[in-house]
């Protein structure tokens, strides 16, 4: 299992679908699997989504996208690899379980990255619906800017046009040789854009929040969604009260699995709700639903001084544990726990007022600490997180406006339904 794919709340139901070699743990014949949940708890297991064709541009897998659902009608844009070629394809929906799909017969969609520019890489998709057309991104890498994002627009999914460099690292001072598994979206007025990271070190994914017009993306804050480089490739949906969650990939390999574990590779994370701060940084808090779990306590224990508490937990017993720490009073300086087990190394979780160090035996998980007060560079001007972040939100941009002719900017996420039309 690997990156989460074509997240989507359908008839009550949110479909999770996610990289997956059904045959066995390495990275190869990739098709899409699928699981389904009405909590995002407990999930029921559905059969594989999409499955190389042979002879078709997905014969050598059916690698990441995303779902959008155009006149009421679930599709799947995703990217389908032959060979070197590694292009946008589409299927749909051909029963309301989002169980069956038929694939496009023209496939792929977009025949090849845009002519005329310095392309190093082109694969993974996010779409929305703006104003009267489909706009999507898809991540990549340009020889001479780094990571960047291409954007297409279309009236009918089936053929697109080219519109430009969404955005590309060396623009902005960013990160990145690669820009993949790109999801883009609104929250309130700000308009915000993860992306994983490739550029020869660990993989980790980044966010920006800033704003948009109608061919290019403008970031006005970054940063890392996770301080280690477990979580990567995550994907998110507009709930329908909402809300907007987010899976991810938490990244394995089977040489630091225990021997029952090594048939399988790769975990999804638990949803996280994802937020803008006052400062237009992106945060994220557990999902609501995960406290609907939530059993009888353990354990309460009251730590005076430089006390400890040890606690047994069992792997086999439970699917998961949760440990509330709340200091009391203004004295405690920093709060450590350490977790063991067996065959696998000590994780040591540190918190003081810096922020948290997580350690995994003698090896450093965490790459950064919590976010302090901090500028963001922009060619020309220095920016204070937040400055001018909502400035242009009356100067038109990525519309999501269904009446023809009538111009505004994103609006709250809760009204938002930028994969629907």
């Amino acid at each position: 299992m690997s990156d989460p794919n074509g997240l989507i709340q359908w008839n009550g139901r949110v479909h999770l679908f996610y990289q997956h070699n059904p045959s066995g743990c390495i990275p190869e014949n990739m098709a899409w699997g699928h699981a389904s949940s009405t909590d995002m708890w407990s999930w029921e297991d559905h059969p594989l989504a999409l499955e190389p064709c042979p002879g078709g541009p997905d014969r050598d897998g059916c690698f990441s996208g995303c779902a959008i659902v155009p006149d009421g009608k679930p599709h799947l844009l995703y990217t389908g690899v032959e060979g070197p070629d590694q292009l946008p394809c589409l299927a749909e929906a051909a029963d309301q379980n989002l169980v069956r799909w038929t694939r496009y017969s023209s496939n792929p969609v977009i025949a090849g990255p845009p002519p005329g520019e310095a392309v190093r890489a082109f694969r993974d998709h996010s779409a929305w619906w703006a104003g009267s057309m489909w706009y999507q991104v898809v991540g990549g890498g340009l020889e001479d800017r780094g990571g960047a994002l291409f954007l297409y627009r279309s009236e009918n999914l089936r053929s697109w046009q080219y519109v430009g460099i969404f955005a590309a690292a060396a623009d902005y001072g960013l990160d990145g040789e690669i820009w993949e598994c790109p999801d883009v979206f609104a929250i309130g007025d700000t308009v915000v854009v993860v992306v994983s990271v490739c550029d020869g070190g660990p993989r980790y994914t980044m966010w920006m929040t800033g704003q948009a017009d109608g061919r290019e993306f403008t970031p006005l804050a970054s940063g890392r969604c996770d301080s280690a480089d477990r979580y990567y490739a995550p994907q998110s949906l507009t709930l329908a009260d909402g809300r907007r969650v987010a899976f991810g990939w938490l990244q394995e390999n089977t040489g630091e699995l225990a021997g029952p574990d090594r048939s399988r590779v790769g975990v999804m994370s638990l949803p996280r709700e994802l937020y803008v701060d006052e400062t237009g940084s992106l945060r994220s808090w557990p999902a609501r639903e995960l406290d609907r779990a939530h059993h009888k306590p353990l354990r309460t224990q009251l730590i005076d001084g430089h006390g400890t508490v040890d606690l047994n937990l069992s792997a086999q017993s439970a699917h998961a544990t949760e440990i509330r720490i709340t200091p009391l009073g203004s004295e405690t300086t920093a709060t450590a726990i350490r977790l063991a087990g067996r065959d696998c190394e000590d994780i040591k979780i540190l918190v003081t007022a810096d922020g948290i160090q997580v350690t995994e035996g003698a090896r450093l998980l965490t790459a950064v600490t919590t976010p302090r007060a901090a500028e963001y560079r922009l060619p020309g001007r220095t920016r204070r997180p937040g400055q001018d972040l909502l400035r242009r939100r009356n100067r038109g941009g990525l519309q999501h406006d269904r009446q023809p002719g009538r111009r505004r900017h994103l609006q709250p996420a809760r009204h938002l339904r930028p994969d629907r039309r």
